[in-house]
């Protein structure tokens, strides 16, 4: 039985405010206060003036109202219109310099940790990516159908609308070329756009990796395809990249890859180069796509651990193995933990590959296996790299029963995560020796954050 919902009566704004962006959310949207409302504005930086016209509240009774932006009447000296369009697809945080979102991100990183309780620590600038060279090297491009020809590029912040791209300057420009010539190929095959309302057309996505050495490129397609148009798409595309592969995914859902993958031609896998070691990469397997920050960032996570032949580190949530390996030259053992079975099997192989045999992969959740790994009196290091989420205060505590003295290097990919967990950890006995941001992801509004502590002998 329905319930009647009492309508609250709101104040109509019919006539355009002025309004100041006090500040950017994560999403990159301005928020601004007008009486007793808070606003949401696109396309805005903090600290900016603009005349908008505001709108009903999101919900009933809300206090969140969306406004729409007339003109901006005080500019931000932060503000830069790039000629480069595609980055509108990343910039999270507007158009603005690549100065300004260091900046932001490093006052991200201060207040999460004022959050955290952390009153004082040593917060290094964060790194910031070389823009000289790619930082993208992995990409998923969406096709559409526009005047008249298949084209390709972004969705449009907020929304699935595909925003066309002829290059873009973050990624290697050999995945331009290849995308539009692929456009080209379909258009005079007269190849269908997948349609997410009718659920219509052939054509989903293209993801393109590259691992400097190598290149591999996936076709994303609603349904198996005939084996005439597979053949011609072999023949025209097989010698422009090393791995050619083509997945069938039948779902309406935003999942961008299933498990029906089929390789068109050249190799399973293709192969990076990281730190000095080498791994395999195939169609599913997770790797930071930032290899020139990534690679500094692991190497100050490895380094902090130290070095002891007598000991054992840890790798939580190891992926493939890309830092337990490195771990592996400075201690007696490394483990990796894992919860992807998939991912276990790459590192094991990669351990192989590079001639590794004091490390040891187990495929669970730390948060199930952190009770046996804890019993072991010879851990001298940690290294963390979990999803968005962290690993939670109960995994946390449940390290701060490791015996001392105990290093740990926390890799963080989200803010909200950092805020708990660091608390759980200082508040159980951990020290905060560093905190630092890498700028895994240059225009938008993520940060990588690692944050250093040990624990002393008691």
């Amino acid at each position: 039985m329905s319930k009647n919902i009492k309508q609250i009566a709101f104040k109509e704004y019919r006539d355009p405010v002025e309004l100041y962006v006090e500040k950017l959310n994560d999403k990159g949207q301005g928020i601004a206060y007008f009486e007793n409302s808070e606003i949401y504005l696109e396309g805005v930086i903090d600290g900016e003036t603009v005349l908008a016209k505001i709108g009903d509240p999101f919900a009933n009774g809300s206090k969140r109202r969306p406004g729409t932006v007339i003109s901006i009447t005080e500019k931000s000296p932060d503000r830069v219109d790039y000629k480069d369009k595609s980055l509108q697809s990343v910039m999270s945080f507007g158009p603005i310099s690549y100065e300004g979102t260091l900046k932001r991100k490093q006052e991200m990183i201060a207040q999460a940790l004022k959050r955290a309780g952390i009153d004082s620590c040593n917060l290094k600038t964060v790194q910031r990516a070389d823009l000289s060279v790619p930082s993208r090297y992995k990409s998923i491009r969406y096709f559409a159908f526009l005047n008249e020809k298949v084209v390709n590029g972004f969705y449009k912040v907020h929304s699935h609308e595909v925003v066309a791209v002829e290059c873009c300057s973050l990624e290697p420009l050999w995945f331009s070329s290849f995308a539009n010539d692929l456009c080209s190929f379909f258009t005079g095959e007269n190849i269908s756009v997948y349609d997410e309302k009718s659920q219509k057309g052939l054509l989903h996505s293209l993801l393109l990796r590259d691992t400097i050495k190598e290149k591999m490129a996936v076709l994303v397609v609603s349904e198996a395809p005939s084996e005439i148009f597979i053949d011609r798409l072999r023949s025209q595309f097989k010698d422009r990249v090393d791995s050619l592969y083509l997945n069938v995914n039948e779902s309406n859902s935003n999942k961008i890859l299933s498990e029906k993958m089929i390789l068109i031609s050249g190799k399973e896998e293709i192969t990076l180069e990281l730190c000095g070691f080498n791994y395999k990469a195939g169609p599913f397997t997770f790797l930071q796509v930032n290899y020139p920050v990534a690679e500094i960032m692991y190497k100050k996570a490895v380094s902090f651990c130290g070095r002891d032949s007598n000991k054992t580190a840890l790798d939580l949530c190891c992926g493939v193995g890309t830092m337990t390996l490195p771990l592996s030259e400075n201690f007696k053992k490394v483990t990796g933990v894992e919860i992807v079975p998939e991912s276990i099997k790459a590192a094991e192989d990669n351990a192989k590959l590079n001639n590794i045999s004091n490390a040891e992969f187990i495929v669970g959740d730390i948060r199930d296996v952190i009770g046996s790994l804890i019993k072991k009196n010879d851990i001298a290091s940690i290294i963390c790299d979990p999803s968005r989420v962290g690993i939670g205060e109960d995994a946390c505590r449940a390290l701060a029963k490791l015996k001392s003295p105990l290093k740990l290097a926390y890799i963080f990919c989200s803010l909200k995560a950092l805020e708990r967990d660091l608390k759980t950890l200082h508040d159980n006995g951990f020290e905060i020796e560093e905190v630092q941001g890498f700028d895994m992801f240059p225009y938008s509004s993520h940060v990588e954050t690692v944050c250093l502590m040990s624990r002393k002998d008691k």
